[in-house]
């Protein structure tokens, strides 16, 4: 298709494991599933998560992490020369807690950052912005979704211009539970001025194949992608797997 290059399919470049508490299998489990696939490299990509008022831990605390680099070091020796492993972080972006989340990512070496924004902020609590649970999709259609979307992409843009980041996740996966969901003018107006934002420093755009779970397309939409080939940024796929069987999932479709 014109206006996309080439993607490095060779590896998967985000995945979870059960250390999340929202996810299944131990990380060999998600190495030995890259490598029945024919991948080359296998990034993880655990979620960290700072000062959130929510009432379930779905990411890694300092201690979680300390193992979760313990487990991946030893996997590195035991797969050397059969697969490259990455040992990265999922940062989701707090506007209120920059300096809890800069100190964590100072305490660990991370090889790979995606940055995301999983919730919003409704006064009271952080609702889940991606979340399945009717709960959540009710809290969020009581507000108006074209501010939170608002709100969630002005969010990437301070994320950004703060966080030390290798890449932009899930660019427009927001309210995806919610039906009817559209881009306005303003939306687009804000990724162009995010998109110009990551050409200045360098961040890539993660092409996150979860998308084909819900759509017919990524996320972002083929449109946001090839806007944002255009301008040079540069293009990372993942799978947002949360299960072994799911690494590389639909990167057919991306051939």
């Amino acid at each position: 298709m014109p206006g996309f290059p080439p993607l490095d399919l060779s590896g998967d470049y985000h995945v979870h494991t059960k250390l999340c508490n929202h996810a299944s299998g131990e990380m060999e489990d998600y190495v030995q599933a890259a490598i029945r696939k024919g991948f080359r490299s296998l990034t993880f990509l655990e979620h960290l998560e700072y000062g959130l008022l929510y009432d379930h831990q779905i990411w890694l605390t300092p201690e979680l992490f300390t193992l979760y680099f313990q487990e991946g070091e030893r996997l590195r020796a035991a797969y050397a020369g059969q697969i490259t492993i990455q040992l990265g972080v999922e940062i989701g972006w707090n506007a209120t807690a920059v300096d809890g989340i800069l100190a964590v990512l100072a305490q660990f070496p991370f090889e790979h950052r995606g940055l995301s924004c999983h919730f919003y902020f409704d006064g009271t609590r952080h609702l889940n912005l991606l979340s399945s649970k009717q709960e959540h999709i009710d809290a969020l259609q009581a507000f108006n979704p074209d501010k939170v979307l608002e709100t969630y992409f002005r969010s990437l843009h301070q994320a950004c211009e703060v966080i030390p980041c290798d890449k932009l996740c899930h660019l427009d996966a927001a309210l995806r539970h919610l039906p009817n969901i559209r881009l306005t003018g303003r939306h687009q107006e804000q990724i162009n001025e995010l998109f110009l934002l990551m050409q200045e420093k360098g961040i890539a755009l993660e092409v996150n194949t979860s998308g084909y779970e819900i759509r017919p397309q990524p996320f972002p939409t083929l449109d946001i992608i090839r806007q944002a080939a255009a301008m040079g940024i540069a293009l990372i796929p993942g799978s947002d797997a949360h299960h072994p069987s799911q690494v590389g999932r639909f990167f057919d479709r991306l051939r």
